[in-house]
């Protein structure tokens, strides 16, 4: 059901939303969007309320603490503190990377 069109290597939030649209057959354009949006703002909200996303055979988000490090100002070089900051993890699931694996070693 995916045309050559959507073989792209990168898909958008229009391409997820028309994946969505096709595949469920008596929903809207406008009601798949709702859906894919509401996922987003799900995902969102709870890795702004510090909480971790973990999705089944798909990967866990979370927010992670970056420790404070040395590093250099490239313009002057003179060495700067770098403060600590909240950052975004992502680590797929044991299906998914095996998956994308052995993809990768069929080319």
């Amino acid at each position: 059901m995916i045309d050559d069109d959507m073989k792209r290597r990168s898909r958008t939030k229009a391409d997820l939303v028309d994946l969505v649209y096709r595949s469920h057959g008596g929903l809207t354009k406008h009601e798949a969007a709702e859906i894919v949006d509401s996922i987003f703002r799900t995902v969102k909200t709870s890795l702004l309320d510090g909480n971790a996303v973990k999705i089944q055979n798909f990967g866990v988000f979370e927010v992670v603490e970056r420790q404070g490090r040395m590093g250099v100002d490239p313009a002057s070089g003179k060495r700067i503190f770098i403060p600590p900051r909240n950052g975004l993890s992502f680590r797929p699931a044991h299906r998914l990377k095996n998956a994308v694996v052995r993809r990768g070693s069929k080319t």
